[in-house]
């Protein structure tokens, strides 16, 4: 089967650093956000500058920089979906010079007790795309690197904001959530489904750099039909908090 095809070779007919330039100060550490909205109301609210992009067929994605009062330094980006998409991003983004990178966004519950806008960790995640494949030598799921869980998890006690550690379901195919394969995630431990952990998780394994995701939950898949919740209707004033708490985490990774 072509997913037990992995190549440990480090080094492809096309990397990264052949395409991509280093961006002039460019911050160590990334966040990557999957939701525009989120990113153009932090960047009205800080005064954030633009120092580059990333180029797509769909146009190019800004890169923003922020200064924190205490020169606490960081870049951030609107994501794409996708684990394809997402981890092409954090590869380029490395050939710019970002070492820590953390990512956030919404997720479909699995589980019921899972409520809208509940705040989760993953620490492993169900390796059910084909991205990770590339990266690592075949395997059901993958275990994030647990300092940086401990940095992401750090920062949401110190915020007082309630949230659960768990394992997710990467997925590549939204529209091929079958009630079979929820109940056989259920069973595996997941109790969330997206469609970006696994992928980039496994390149950042592949490349040594420290990585950390964490989600809300949007939608629900729990019930009998497809609830959905909050998906794409939220408060801004929740995108606020989001912000906040991967800035905390952030600084934590920074420190590792």
């Amino acid at each position: 089967m072509l997913h037990t095809d992995f190549d440990p070779v480090r080094t492809a007919v096309i990397n990264p650093e052949q395409t991509i330039e280093k961006v002039a100060d460019m911050p160590a550490d990334m966040i990557g956000v999957f939701s525009q909205k989120i990113v153009s109301a932090y960047v009205e609210r800080t005064g954030s500058t633009q120092i580059g992009a990333f180029n797509s067929c769909m146009g190019p994605m800004p890169i923003y920089r922020c200064t924190l009062p205490d020169g606490f330094t960081f870049a951030f980006v609107s994501m794409p979906v996708g684990g394809p998409s997402a981890t092409g991003l954090l590869e380029e983004a490395y050939a710019m010079g970002v070492q820590q990178f953390l990512a956030f966004g919404c997720c479909g519950a699995l589980d019921h007790w899972v409520t809208a806008g509940h705040i989760l960790v993953p620490e492993a995640a169900v390796r059910d795309e084909g991205t990770s494949y590339h990266y690592l030598p075949p395997a059901e799921e993958i275990a994030l690197q647990p300092a940086c869980v401990d940095a992401v998890c750090g920062a949401l006690e110190a915020l007082g904001m309630p949230f659960v550690r768990t394992k997710t379901w990467t997925t590549d195919a939204m529209y091929r959530e079958t009630r079979g394969k929820v109940e056989k995630r259920l069973q595996q431990g997941c109790s969330v489904v997206e469609m970006e952990c696994a992928s980039m998780a496994a390149a950042a394994e592949f490349r040594g750099k420290p990585f950390a995701q964490f989600l809300w939950a949007a939608d629900s898949l729990s019930g009998e039909e497809w609830d959905k919740r909050i998906l794409g209707n939220f408060n801004l004033e929740n995108g606020a908090i989001y912000m906040e708490i991967a800035v905390q985490a952030l600084r934590r990774m920074a420190q590792l």
